[in-house]
């Protein structure tokens, strides 16, 4: 006899044997019981199931979301705005591993600086292993020793997700909620793991494309923009300039008497001076100007929103600076530059052209021409020619 046969199982008291109705009845009633609560735990899989569909198409799709960003700065906004919109988040945080400042370097030369309060770069993975308190897994929790990793705010729970490639960890990005419930450590994470994966190649990825974008782009011996920026920069604001009336000034930057620094200290004395005046142009620019090396000696800064009288206080200020300014040769003999500057200006309204290349023309050659009178009355000076380019006087892009 099987063990579940017995009656001390099912009772503890002897009862004398039910009738054929009375079975049927409980037999009745039982398999009711049964059916409802089957009927109960499939609808609630179903749910579930539903629910996890969803979950992984609203994950898949902010995979395709940021796997289409085609550049660093629109990635991180991504990241960091959009993401925090989408998962109906109250904070969002995200630190990166740069331990030379490359990346930041290399960014802050495209982009300039980008304004967020929750990016951060840390240049030790120690930094990252203090948050995780030794080993680098994801944390979910709604513990306050947790939640006080994240910056002030008003979360009640966090996800704390490291980001890899490979066996390398190169950041951590950390969710913040409302919700105490939110984030907890019964919570299964595989959905936010896969995403952590996704957001780490996103990351290396947008940023080996600047490389290759900052090679072309840029002039890798003054670290200033190159020629070719330059001409799209310059598309780019007079587009600008005319949708919002605002003046738009180029200077032309040519260094006096270079070729002498190169016959008397060598070419490599005259690379150190190339340098040394993009060094010395930079922290005089705001982060919208523009500055290029146009080709050999002559530099090219282009200042949006800038009235002439302004753009010409600024060329003065560049030109006394520069001529300050101690360079060394190979033998450690120190000699001074000094350049000559053309201003040109246009803003919509003020000056009739056809067009877009009509505008460029004229301030790419009124700058020049005020380069040439600056050369004609001594040098070291800024000069501005006053006048319309003619529809002859163009300037070749390469």
């Amino acid at each position: 006899m099987d063990k579940f046969d017995k009656r001390e199982h099912f009772s503890s008291k002897y009862r004398s044997p039910l009738s054929k109705r009375q079975v049927a009845r409980a037999n009745t009633g039982s398999l009711a019981d049964e059916n409802a609560y089957l009927k109960a735990t499939i609808k609630e899989m179903i749910e579930s199931a539903r629910y996890n569909q969803q979950t992984q198409e609203k994950f898949y799709a902010l995979e395709l979301y940021f796997l289409e960003a085609n550049s660093y700065e629109l990635l991180i906004r991504r990241i960091l705005t959009d993401l925090k919109r989408q998962l109906k988040l109250t904070q969002i945080e995200l630190f990166l591993l740069d331990p030379q400042q490359e990346t930041q370097q290399l960014i802050g030369e495209i982009y300039g600086k980008l304004n967020y309060r929750n990016l951060f770069y840390t240049d030790s993975i120690g930094s990252i292993k203090s948050v995780y308190g030794g080993d680098i897994q994801l944390i979910l929790s709604n513990e306050d020793s947790d939640i006080a990793k994240l910056g002030p705010g008003m979360s009640q729970s966090v996800a704390l997700l490291p980001l890899r490639r490979g066996n390398h960890i190169i950041g951590s990005l950390h969710l913040g909620s409302r919700d105490p419930e939110r984030f907890h450590p019964g919570l299964g994470g595989e959905f936010l793991l896969h995403l952590g994966t996704v957001i780490s190649v996103c990351i290396e990825s947008s940023i080996n494309q600047e490389r290759y974008k900052h090679l072309s782009l840029v002039d890798l011996l003054t670290r200033a923009k190159n020629r070719r920026f330059f001409f799209q920069a310059l598309a780019t604001e007079i587009a600008r300039s005319r949708r919002s009336k605002k003046p738009l000034s180029c200077l032309f930057i040519d260094i006096d008497h270079f070729k002498a620094v190169n016959d008397l200290h060598g070419h490599l004395t005259g690379d150190r001076a190339l340098r040394s005046v993009a060094d010395s142009v930079v922290p005089l620019l705001r982060q919208s100007d523009v500055l290029a090396r146009f080709g050999g000696e002559e530099f090219t800064v282009l200042l949006p929103d800038c009235d002439l009288s302004h753009a010409e206080e600024i060329a003065e200020r560049i030109r006394d600076k520069i001529s300050r300014v101690d360079i060394a040769n190979d033998k450690q003999e120190r000699f001074r530059l000094t350049v000559s500057i053309g201003v040109s200006y246009w803003q919509e309204g003020q000056q009739g052209f056809a067009d877009s290349e009509a505008i460029q023309n004229h301030l790419i050659s009124q700058a020049d021409k005020g380069v040439y009178q600056a050369k004609e009355d001594g040098r070291n000076c800024v000069r501005i020619v006053e006048g319309l380019a003619l529809d002859s006087d163009t300037i070749p892009e390469s």
